[in-house]
C-alpha cells in the first residue's frame, strides 16, 4: 500500500483554495474580507515563529495575510491536525503560534483549527494558563470536517473546490480499512466527479492531486484506476491529468516506465493506452508484449 501524505496535501490545497475555504466553512469571517484585494500566504513569516517549536508529528500550518472590508490587515492561522486521533497538546500549540505571531509582527490573528479525526467529542476550541486572578488564554475558531457528514448531498452539490477537498477526506475515513477494490471504486467516483462538475483543468488537477494523497492503492489497483480515468478522459475528450508524470510515477508507485508498461500489458490494458501512458513508441511495446509472451510460454 502506498503510504498517504494527508500532511502534504492540505498544505498544498489550503494554498490553492484558502479563499474556497473560507467562503464554505467560515462565512462569517469570509464576509468580514475584501476579497478584490490580493489574499497571500506568509510562509517565510510563519517559518520565523515555529522554529524550534514541538509542532507534532502530524501538524499542518499555513498563514495569511488578508486585507477587511474596513481596510485593516489581518492575518489568518490556520492548523490542520492530520494525525487522526486527539492530540493533547494542541490547544497549547495554537495558543503559542498566536501569541508568538502578535509578539513578533504585532499584526492582529484570527486562529482556525482544522480537525480530521474521528473522534466526534473531540473538539479543542480554547487554552488558558492562570494562577491567583491572573490569565493568559486564546480561543479560536474550529472546524471540524466529520460534521459534514450530515451534509454529504450539500457537498456533493458544491460547485466550491473546498466542497471536494472535505468529500475527500470524509470518503478516504470511510475506506481507510476496505479493500482495495472498493478504495479504488471510491477513489475513481470522487475523481469522475470533478469532471461531471465542469471543473477547470487546474481544479481538476489540483483535485486529483489531493485526492491521490489521501486514497492510496496497492499497485495492480493503482495501475487499473490509471486506466479507469484514461477511458472516462477519452470518453469525455478532457485530457487533463492522464500523462505518466501526473499519475505519480515519480512517487514510487512503481520504479521507471518500463516497468509500469509491463505491469498494464500484464494487466490486459490496451497498447493503445500503454504508449499514450509511457510515452514509448508503439514499435516498443509491440517488443515488450513479445517479451511477455515468450515468458509466459517458457513457463
Amino acid at each position: 500500500m502506498i503510504r498517504n501524505q494527508s500532511d502534504v496535501a492540505w498544505k498544498e490545497i489550503l494554498g490553492e483554495y484558502f479563499k474556497d475555504f473560507v467562503e464554505y466553512c467560515l462565512p462569517q469571517l469570509y464576509e468580514l474580507i475584501n476579497w478584490k484585494k490580493r489574499w497571500s500566504s506568509l510562509d517565510k513569516e510563519l517559518n520565523a515563529i515555529t522554529k524550534g517549536a514541538d509542532a507534532g508529528n502530524r501538524l499542518v500550518d499555513k498563514l495569511f495575510k488578508v486585507y477587511l472590508k474596513d481596510g485593516q490587515e489581518q492575518w489568518v492561522l490556520c492548523h490542520v491536525e492530520v494525525q487522526g486521533k486527539q492530540d493533547d497538546d494542541f490547544p497549547k500549540r495554537m495558543f503559542t503560534y498566536g501569541y508568538r505571531i502578535y509578539d513578533k509582527y504585532q499584526k492582529p490573528v484570527v486562529s482556525c483549527a482544522i480537525l480530521t479525526d474521528e473522534a466526534k467529542n473531540w473538539r479543542p476550541s480554547s487554552f488558558r494558563l492562570g494562577l491567583a486572578g491572573s490569565y493568559l488564554s486564546i480561543e479560536y475558531l474550529v472546524v471540524k470536517l466529520i460534521d459534514y457528514r450530515d451534509r454529504i448531498k450539500e457537498l456533493e452539490a458544491s460547485t466550491n473546490p473546498f466542497g471536494s477537498v472535505v468529500l475527500t477526506q470524509l470518503a478516504a475515513l470511510e475506506v481507510k480499512r476496505k479493500p482495495d477494490e472498493e478504495r479504488k471504486r471510491v477513489k475513481f467516483a470522487l475523481t469522475r466527479r470533478l469532471y461531471d462538475k465542469g471543473f477547470k483543468r487546474a481544479e481538476v488537477v489540483n483535485l486529483y492531486k489531493f485526492i491521490d494523497w489521501l486514497i492510496g492503492l496497492s499497485k495492480p489497483h493503482e495501475l487499473e484506476y490509471i486506466h479507469e480515468i484514461y477511458e472516462l478522459e477519452e470518453a469525455k475528450q478532457m485530457p487533463y491529468i492522464s500523462n505518466a508524470e501526473k499519475f505519480g510515477m515519480e512517487k514510487g508507485i512503481v520504479q521507471g516506465k518500463l516497468e509500469v508498461a509491463r505491469h498494464m500489458l500484464e494487466e490486459g490494458i490496451r497498447p493503445a493506452i500503454v504508449v499514450k501512458t509511457t510515452g514509448f513508441s508503439s514499435a516498443k511495446i509491440k517488443k515488450l508484449q513479445a517479451e511477455i509472451k515468450r515468458a509466459a510460454n517458457d513457463h
